[in-house]
């Protein structure tokens, strides 16, 4: 049995994770820390009690009691300082959306990682309608909608798009299209539009390959999309923990692009990989979690 911990209580992702891990064949939860940036002392005392789990002081202390940790605070410029050291010890570890606001931060994470099981990122890609949907390799065209923040949500669309294509983006940039949208390209020679705001009011992704044939994937907001996706997820970073894949570059890769998109949009011009401007380009997690308010 796998003994997992959570460092922060943020989002409502724990709550989800842990009614995934309730009940599951081999791996439980069994240890929480949280700093107190969005959630009350009773609600944590409060989910610890509920979820029979022991919490933790410091969020180092994990280390000693639990075989594997999650990163849940949706203040991603805490992910750098709160996962190294976890990292650095050998402890497997997963980052929840979105892994990080600044180059840096994902070159610390990443140099941290080199021989620990890594994973993390959106769980839209582990949805069963993008796991089960077979795109040919002469599928080089995707259009894709997305909907709310284009970073922190905007992030489902990119790392789905990542995972589909399997291949590093090599640019991206502002589209001439309404709202915003990006093109990217792949150095595989996929070319993919992403739409971030969706004009509809409908909470869901849309993905959409153009090639021999036509292929169309949308992944909802309901209660049983969610159960669907989380639980695939929590699945696929238990077989990273096992050493039985190793998703961490396409992660990584998939990171640097999100920066990348919302560079683009806000720089108004492409972007590479190695450009400056990608280089000293942040997105402010203490900013956006002073406005967060969690579903529950």
């Amino acid at each position: 049995m796998v003994d997992i911990g959570i460092v922060g209580l943020d989002t409502s992702h724990a709550e989800a994770f842990a009614d995934t891990l309730a009940g599951h064949p081999s791996a439980e939860l069994t240890a929480v820390w949280d700093g107190g940036a969005v959630r009350s002392e009773s609600y944590t005392q409060n989910y610890c009690d509920t979820h029979g789990v022991t919490r933790y002081d410091d969020p180092l202390e994990l280390a000693e009691h639990v075989d594997a940790v999650m990163v849940l605070t949706v203040d991603w410029d805490t992910h750098r300082e709160l996962a190294v050291p976890f990292l650095e010890r050998g402890v497997p570890t997963m980052i929840d959306k979105p892994i990080a606001g600044n180059l840096a931060d994902i070159r610390a994470l990443e140099a941290a990682a080199d021989g620990t099981p890594f994973f993390g990122g959106s769980a839209v890609p582990y949805h069963s309608a993008v796991r089960t949907t077979e795109i040919e390799s002469d599928d080089r065209t995707l259009y894709c909608v997305g909907y709310n923040d284009p970073f922190y949500y905007g992030v489902h669309l990119v790392d789905t798009v990542c995972r589909i294509v399997d291949s590093p983006w090599a640019c991206v940039s502002p589209a001439d299209d309404p709202g915003q949208t990006v093109n990217v390209v792949f150095t595989d020679g996929t070319y993919a539009t992403l739409r971030l705001d969706s004009p509809g009011d409908e909470d869901r992704f849309s993905f959409l390959s153009l090639g021999n044939r036509t292929t169309a994937v949308d992944v909802g907001s309901s209660p049983a999309d969610m159960t669907d996706m989380y639980r695939a997820y929590i699945d696929t970073f238990l077989d990273v923990v096992a050493g039985e894949i190793d998703p961490s570059e396409r992660v990584f890769d998939a990171a640097t692009l999100l920066l990348g998109v919302v560079a683009a949009l806000e720089h108004d011009r492409p972007i590479t990989p190695e450009c400056r401007v990608l280089s000293e380009y942040a997105v402010d997690g203490q900013e956006f979690l002073e406005a967060y308010r969690p579903y529950y």
